[in-house]
């Protein structure tokens, strides 16, 4: 409901107005700020009464204990309609006649004040300091003084006096001892520290001295190095190797936990390290969201293996080599699949999140592809099933192939019939019977696998629209097939490739290593909101969205509008591949 709200004040003859416009679909009124109606006197309940629509009629209800007046009369829920007055505490508030579009007309004014009472009642009560012995200036103080004697000069003079119970190493007290070493109380520690917080000699090995690093490295001795000893970084590394753990981990904080996340310790080098060690490739960094453009690794060649780094949104857009023919948008279609009985794809079809939630497992063919991409080349109804060649395993198609077609000859499947063998066979004196071998004959019969062999290799199972061609690429010519190192020269069964014939493929599960992205906080969004998986049509098309698009939600640290994000959010410090950051600082140093 829409309501028009005037508050009218007197002074003298002249009267002041202000108006204000509510729509909701409860106008509330009370003392209390969460009110659409607020009627600042002492004299009136946090929310005294209720305006709403009921029966096509306007209707007030009373909220709080005071009594709630309608034309004079006490009610607690009475109809209302142009001309009434309620009166609420000293206020009265009367009902006009709402304009089109407009449900109530409401007209609030102050007919009571509270006049001197209030100064009244204040001026006897011993609230304030005028009048007594010491002013406000002497009992701040008289509160100082007791602050840094009690709770510091004391601690301090149990401590270099040994008397109890601040004696370093003595075990946990209880009883009044307890309450006077808590009276010196730093702060809660994290989470992870709390089962020692008892003992506060395991990090701090010396009064008055900060914690050193061999106390956290008695513990963290697995924690990573941020850059390599031996990598030409300048000051930098110095900088790095010579700080300590607590340049970066504040204990005391709660549930806040012991990480700072304030951006300027990164700034510190990250601001300036393209100019002082250029030889890394990085650029400088101003912050967040003043962040340079992303940069995403890609394949540049599968078969080495070979990565490269290109940046999003500069000139012509990076191109990704995997060494796999894919296309998202011909598996995103609305219709789905109906000659494969499966319905219309979703991303969480193919991408299946790690138990973390942070990213995604790897999709192999076996997981994923083949469900619907079955790698048949014949039905045939016989002991076994029908003819499939293995994936992954290049040099053994063929023999998959021939080993089928041999099985299907034994069993009498042969769609030709064989040369007859000769009725009679002349042999020298001493001269041995051939073998013809497995029960096959010696020639028809293996010309006739042979040649199915050669013919499925060449139609079906290498074949660009219906086998392996379909999603590789060859090691041959323009991504050709090269079967001539397989294919048998004359019957008998393929020969071992000395090579590979399919192209390597290499797909990565994270185009920015460098960087932690977390999808288990994202899951409220739709995946086409950051990637444009319905215009993918090869699978060279990069979905990693620029930084424009994080900028819509993230912002600067202390942001009001966004989340506020730091360094921290996205990157990490401790580098697994740098080797350890004990090494770092004791070489450092």
């Amino acid at each position: 409901m829409e309501v028009e709200t005037t508050f009218l004040t007197r002074r003298g003859n002249a009267v002041m107005r202000r108006s204000k416009h509510i729509e909701a679909r409860r106008i509330r009124i009370g003392r209390g700020t969460g009110n659409e109606v607020q009627l600042q006197d002492i004299r009136v309940d946090l929310t005294a009464a209720a305006l709403f629509p009921r029966d096509g009629m306007l209707t007030i209800q009373a909220s709080g204990p005071s009594p709630l007046l309608v034309n004079g009369r006490s009610t607690r829920s009475a109809p209302l309609a142009p001309g009434d007055e309620i009166t609420i505490g000293p206020y009265q508030i009367r009902l006009g006649e709402p304009a089109p579009g407009i449900d109530a007309v409401l007209s609030v004014e102050l007919v009571q004040p509270l006049g001197d009472t209030l100064a009244r009642l204040t001026s006897q009560s011993g609230l304030r300091l005028e009048g007594r012995a010491l002013s406000k200036r002497g009992v701040s103080w008289l509160g100082f003084l007791f602050i840094i004697v009690v709770f510091l000069a004391g601690p301090i003079f149990g401590y270099f006096f040994g008397l109890p119970p601040f004696k370093a190493g003595v075990p946990p007290l209880s009883g009044p001892s307890a309450t006077i070493a808590s009276l010196w109380e730093p702060g809660e520690l994290a989470n992870s520290h709390r089962f020692f917080a008892a003992n506060c000699a395991i990090c701090h090995q010396s009064s008055f001295a900060s914690v050193p690093d061999t106390a956290c490295v008695a513990c963290h001795s697995r924690d990573r190095a941020h850059a390599i000893t031996a990598t030409p970084v300048g000051g930098t590394q110095k900088a790095i190797g010579t700080a300590q753990c607590t340049s970066c981990h504040e204990e005391h904080r709660g549930n806040h936990g012991i990480v700072i996340a304030d951006s300027k310790l990164c700034l510190r080098c990250h601001a300036t390290l393209a100019e002082t060690a250029p030889a890394l490739g990085v650029r400088d960094v101003a912050g967040f969201p003043d962040h340079p453009q992303f940069r995403v690794t890609l394949v540049a060649d599968a078969a080495g293996p070979r990565l490269r780094r290109a940046p999003l949104g500069n000139g012509p857009a990076p191109e990704d080599r995997p060494g796999l023919k894919f296309s998202h948008a011909a598996h995103l279609v609305s219709a789905g699949f109906p000659a494969l009985g499966y319905k219309p794809m979703v991303c969480a079809d193919c991408h299946t999140r790690e138990p973390s939630g942070q990213g995604f497992l790897p999709i192999t063919y076996n997981g994923k592809c083949a469900h619907c991409h079955r790698l048949s080349f014949e039905r045939q109804d016989l002991p076994w099933p029908n003819g499939r060649v293995p994936h992954g395993d290049d040099r053994g198609v063929a023999a998959a192939v021939w080993n089928f077609y041999a099985g299907k000859a034994l069993q009498g499947g042969m769609t030709q019939t064989p040369a007859p063998a000769p009725a009679v066979l002349r042999l020298a004196p001493g001269e041995a019977a051939p073998e013809t071998g497995a029960g096959l004959p010696a020639t028809g019969a293996s010309s006739w696998v042979t040649a199915k062999t050669e013919a499925v290799l060449r139609t079906i199972v290498f074949d660009d629209k219906r086998g392996c061609g379909y999603c590789h690429f060859g090691t041959g010519p323009n991504g050709a097939f090269d079967l001539s190192s397989i294919l048998p020269v004359g019957p008998g069964p393929p020969r071992q490739a000395p090579g590979r014939i399919v192209a390597p493929v290499l797909l990565q599960s994270r185009f920015l290593p460098a960087a932690r992205f977390d999808h288990a906080k994202h899951t409220a969004m739709a995946c086409e909101h950051c990637h444009a998986a319905r215009q993918a049509e090869t699978s060279g098309t990069v979905m990693i969205p620029e930084i424009a698009t994080c900028l819509t939600c993230h912002g600067a640290p202390k942001a009001t509008s966004r989340a506020e994000s730091t360094c921290i959010s996205c990157h990490g410090f401790h580098r697994a591949a740098h080797g350890s950051a004990l090494g770092i600082a004791t070489s450092a140093k």
